[in-house]
């Protein structure tokens, strides 16, 4: 890193586009995302965006409680302990501003639906490498910018990023090395809970820090500062030594993510009950030559077939494995969890007539999910479910 003032980012120019997808549905306004909106920077964060005259709709995404020892290091007062983080939140947000629409969502982002997260700007303040992977491939997919915020309490450390979805633009990922993937969080099949990771414990100082840094540059990208926005850089502020850094991302050929942006097509599919057969001919006609269609969730398996933890018991089942319901054995009572072999990427058409005739709800699928349809030589089509129910 190179101490001193900006350094030039990446070039604002016909590439990029805010909400770039095409084929998608614009909400009136400008609307914002935070990912971790209760934690030690997103409760910081929220008050800003409540006074951002910019901003007309907020989704706020936490899955957690609050706990009396955040009332130490998070913007909160006793009265939020035992209370869901995003729910506290949006109250807090809709009394700064009574006009904005707040929506709270006490879910983890894996869980969110890919067509929930369309937005002007997502932001992170996540302190789990998986789930800020998760944010930089849905940022890529749908051409959403997001900014990452973050910090380090031993160092008093406090940064922001800024990534641009556009083809040459530097992403999360481009920075990864082995050991980074090594080091995700893991979903164990025979759980169906991924390892959490540790608590920062960092001061409502630095975390209030890393927010307003965050706050700056969404200011910036909301009112089309493009020339002053940190774009493909990371800032950070060494308040320990009283230092400013500024980093220049840059594009790693090698990168394990593909970095392409779908078109996604909203309108197609108006409900969940589509059966997987009927989903499958969306692609029409598939050439002999290309094989068969395949359907598939991105990051997400489909569990054939769940075990007792207790006594073993077996039964057969399909259904997205984030998706799948808690159940307890028939025979003694025990929970019932994946069978890590017996998972499926995909699904296609020559699977039974039964399966065909599944519909996707019956799998896990719901509204504003994004499903993929394609053959393994031929063309790949993306489509969300674009209903309420």
């Amino acid at each position: 890193m190179d101490a001193g003032g900006p350094v030039d980012g990446l070039s604002m120019d016909s590439k990029y586009r805010m909400n770039n997808n095409a084929t998608g549905k614009r909400v009136a306004g400008k609307t914002t995302i935070v990912a971790g909106a209760g934690g030690n920077i997103g409760s910081h964060l929220v008050p800003h965006l409540g006074r951002m005259a910019e901003l007309d709709r907020v989704i706020l995404i936490d899955p957690d409680v609050y706990e009396a020892k955040n009332v130490w290091s998070q913007e909160i007062t006793p009265r939020a302990v035992g209370k869901l983080k995003a729910c506290v939140q949006a109250h807090a947000l809709r009394q700064i501003n009574p006009r904005l629409q707040v929506e709270a969502v006490p879910k983890a982002i894996q869980d969110v639906p890919l067509g929930r997260l369309q937005a002007d700007v997502i932001l992170a303040c996540l302190d789990s490498r998986e789930a800020r992977r998760v944010v930089n491939q849905a940022s890529f997919r749908l051409g959403v910018p997001w900014l990452d915020a973050g910090v380090e309490p031993r160092g008093l450390l406090a940064r922001v990023t800024v990534y641009l979805p556009t083809a040459d633009a530097p992403c999360l990922e481009c920075g990864w090395h082995d050991e980074d993937y090594a080091l995700l969080e893991q979903l164990y099949a025979c759980g169906g809970e991924a390892s959490s990771p540790a608590p920062t414990n960092a001061p409502s100082s630095i975390g209030a820090l890393a927010a307003s840094l965050q706050a700056i540059e969404c200011q910036k990208l909301l009112t089309g500062q493009f020339e002053r926005l940190a774009a493909a850089q990371q800032v950070l502020i060494d308040a320990s030594h009283h230092k400013h850094y500024v980093t220049k991302l840059v594009r790693n050929g090698h990168c394990r993510f593909d970095h392409e942006a779908w078109c996604i097509f909203r309108h197609e599919v108006r409900s969940p009950d589509i059966a997987v057969g009927e989903a499958l001919g969306l692609l029409g006609e598939p050439d002999p030559e290309e094989g068969s269609a395949t359907l598939w969730v991105e990051g997400q398996a489909f569990v054939v077939a769940t075990a007792c933890a207790r006594c073993g018991w077996r039964r057969r089942t399909l259904r997205l494995q984030r998706r799948l319901r808690d159940s307890r054995c028939a025979k003694c009572g025990g929970r019932m969890v994946p069978i890590g072999f017996e998972m499926v990427e995909r699904l296609d058409a020559t699977m039974s007539e039964r399966i065909q005739h599944r519909t996707l709800r019956s799998l896990g699928l719901r509204a504003g999910d994004v499903f993929s349809v394609g053959t393994p030589l031929g063309s790949v089509r993306h489509y969300e479910i674009d209903c309420d129910t």
